[in-house]
């Protein structure tokens, strides 16, 4: 992807995406109407330069293709990607695009990183909405390298090749969805959220036992494999089913009701890996991927055992938020 990067909005994510983008070799232009968040770029950005480039002189070289502007219009001159990074404000970001619609010529790729709008609600008086997408980031955006791209029905085809192609010059990787409330990322891991809290709440278990739960079981699996893949290799799906079902009788929580998805995988004998089919196709040969699977499990897991990030991080005293009533 070849031309400068627009980014409107200098906070946090705003300046970590400035840096990002300079640290691949991209020239960035960064605006925001606060003079404010423009004056405060140098001191927010260094932290970020350190885990971007080692020597001062790598760091320096990324803060000169960073040109920081005073107005929305000299910023998006010459553009060929124009990121929208302001606060999470549905009215503020409708009144951007209709600017950067009438200010940008037809072939500039227009992106918003909302977290929660739908593509829908933000174009509603934008003509050119076609080349509207949504990039949306995962803090910390420099190391996470996952970015949803998210596309509504009238977003053209071309501009979510030219997104996924621009994720690959920074070294992230681009996955798409439909837009839907919480998009995937936020669906899933506030999904979560809701329920741990919940349990926490309910006084089923502490703060601390609920972290070490999802560390040394679910987190493991699923940064190895997702959930889908995990599942396939690990569970059949006719016990999800069973697991679900239970669940949702019980507490009477309808968003444990397994899904027609999965019971027709279950009914259809696709129980997973060990039947060659479940949410993915698999070979034949499932004793040497059993074999495989667990090594690479027992290598994270050991590799935990020895690297305590948690101490690393400090301690409140034991179990204290658990007594946050």
């Amino acid at each position: 992807m070849n031309g400068s990067i627009a980014i409107v909005g200098a906070g946090l994510m705003g300046t970590v995406i400035a840096a990002l983008c300079a640290a691949r070799g991209h020239r960035v232009g960064l605006y925001d109407q606060n003079r404010k968040s423009l004056d405060g770029f140098a001191d927010r950005v260094r932290p970020i330069l350190g885990n971007l480039a080692e020597s001062k002189e790598a760091q320096d070289e990324i803060l000169d293709r960073i040109k920081l502007h005073d107005s929305l219009e000299s910023c998006v001159q010459g553009a060929t990607l124009v990121h929208e990074i302001i606060h999470e404000d549905l009215e503020a970001k409708r009144a951007l695009f209709r600017q950067l619609d009438e200010m940008c010529a037809g072939d500039v790729m227009l992106a918003t990183n909302t977290s929660s709008f739908l593509l829908s609600e933000i174009c509603v008086d934008v003509p050119g909405r076609r080349r509207v997408i949504g990039i949306h980031y995962v803090a910390p955006a420099h190391l996470i390298q996952a970015v949803e791209i998210i596309t509504a029905d009238f977003t053209a085809p071309e501009f979510v090749v030219r997104a996924q192609s621009f994720l690959e010059t920074i070294d992230h990787v681009g996955i798409v969805c439909r837009e839907c409330p919480g998009f995937i990322i936020n669906r899933i891991q506030y999904a979560l959220k809701a329920e741990v809290q919940k349990i926490l709440e309910e006084g089923v278990s502490t703060a601390h036992d609920i972290d070490m739960a999802v560390r040394l079981s679910i987190g493991p699996r699923l940064a190895l494999w997702g959930p889908m893949m995990q599942e396939d290799l690990s569970t059949s799906k006719k016990t999800i089913v069973a697991v679900m079902d239970y669940i949702y009788k019980a507490t009477g929580n309808a968003h444990f009701a397994p899904p027609a998805i999965l019971k027709n995988l279950a009914d259809s004998g696709q129980i997973g890996a060990s039947a060659g089919a479940g949410w993915y196709r698999w070979d034949e040969n499932n004793d040497q991927r059993v074999r495989e699977r667990d090594r690479q499990l027992r290598d994270l897991l050991d590799w935990l055992k020895k690297n305590n990030r948690v101490s690393a991080l400090g301690s409140l005293g034991e179990n204290t938020l658990a007594k946050v009533r």
